[in-house]
């Protein structure tokens, strides 16, 4: 089985990500995506003077979104159609809905799904959005609350408005985690970039402590597959024009996201409030019937604006992908 390195995100404070929309405080992102993660760090070196090889830098390795784990479980997405899940002692039509509703798998029983194995399980493994190896001693890794905040005028000829505002708390034996290619030296730099960030916080109450983290380096096992049919996502994806015939859109398995957003991580106070244009990517889950390595492409989400201090803004739909078997019965 290849070993892969994680980098896991402990001791997480409450943790808010933007959605970008214009209720983007009454929601919390429901994921912390590999774009985002990849320009948090490329931010940060930006910060440290390292503003002229920025791009290279994101071309140099890969990273997935993050997932949770609990104490030494780890889950990875289900992917994108029907899973190949029986429920013992049930007829399918009475849990269907319920394995349409999943979004974690316990490593173990992923690791046969994504072999093309059958697996059979009891009720009591679904759990909501996860479905578990066991359900012994197991709690959700996080809970969503929404708390009332007030909005004050800074011109004070306003009256204050009150808003929602999202927040995901996570257990103190809980945390998320994310795969990376990296080795050696880079391997390394990134780890110290994700302490870094967990020094300053990531999200939208940072200022104030939220989205911290305390950062432990880690590896985990992937399956080897030498009869794989499908490559399936770990990370958003942008396919490079030469891709679009490989990945064969019309027999794929995806699900597409819009990102885009603010400008909020600039080191430029001014330019913070601009949106960024924005891009659909492939998401998470998402299978292509092809093992042909994927490798993506970096695009620059600058905003159209005549200012000699606007930058470029990157954002990296280089793939964190793994090849799998799908039964296509």
């Amino acid at each position: 089985m290849p070993t892969c390195n994680i980098i896991k995100l402990k001791n997480i404070t409450p943790l808010h990500i933007g959605t970008g929309k214009e209720n983007q405080y009454d929601f919390s992102a429901a994921d912390l995506h590999s774009d985002t993660l990849s320009a948090a760090l490329a931010a940060l070196r930006a910060r440290q003077g390292k503003t002229d090889d920025i791009e290279k830098f994101l071309q140099s390795f890969t990273v997935s979104s993050s997932f949770p784990f609990w104490e030494n479980v780890f889950f990875l997405p289900r992917f994108q159609g029907k899973i190949n899940v029986k429920v013992a002692g049930k007829e399918e039509k009475t849990y269907r809905k319920q394995l349409k509703k999943l979004k974690y798998i316990d490593i173990s029983l992923w690791s046969d799904l994504v072999r093309g194995h059958e697996v059979l399980i009891d009720e009591s493994q679904l759990k909501g959005d996860f479905l578990l190896h066991t359900s012994v001693g197991f709690e959700k890794p996080y809970r969503s609350q929404v708390n009332q905040r007030v909005s004050v005028p800074r011109e004070g000829n306003e009256d204050a408005s009150p808003f929602f505002f999202n927040r995901k708390y996570f257990h103190e034996k809980a945390g998320l985690f994310c795969l990376t290619d990296a080795q050696g030296e880079r391997f390394e730099e990134i780890l110290d970039l994700f302490r870094q960030l967990g020094e300053s916080g990531l999200g939208t109450d940072r200022n104030i402590g939220g989205g911290h983290f305390e950062t432990e380096a880690d590896s985990l096992d992937l399956p080897e597959i030498p009869d794989a049919n499908y490559t399936m996502l770990l990370s958003l994806f942008i396919p490079t024009k030469e891709e679009l015939a490989a990945i064969k859109v019309k027999t794929a398995r995806y699900d597409l996201l819009l990102r885009g957003g603010f400008m909020a991580g600039s080191n430029e106070e001014s330019l913070c409030h601009l949106r960024k244009r924005s891009i659909y990517m492939f998401n998470v889950g998402s299978l292509f019937p092809t093992t042909k390595p994927l490798t993506g492409k970096i695009v620059d989400l600058a905003p159209a604006w005549n200012d000699e201090r606007m930058h470029p803004v990157f954002r990296s739909g280089r793939p964190f992908s793994i090849p799998v078997k799908i039964n296509e019965s």
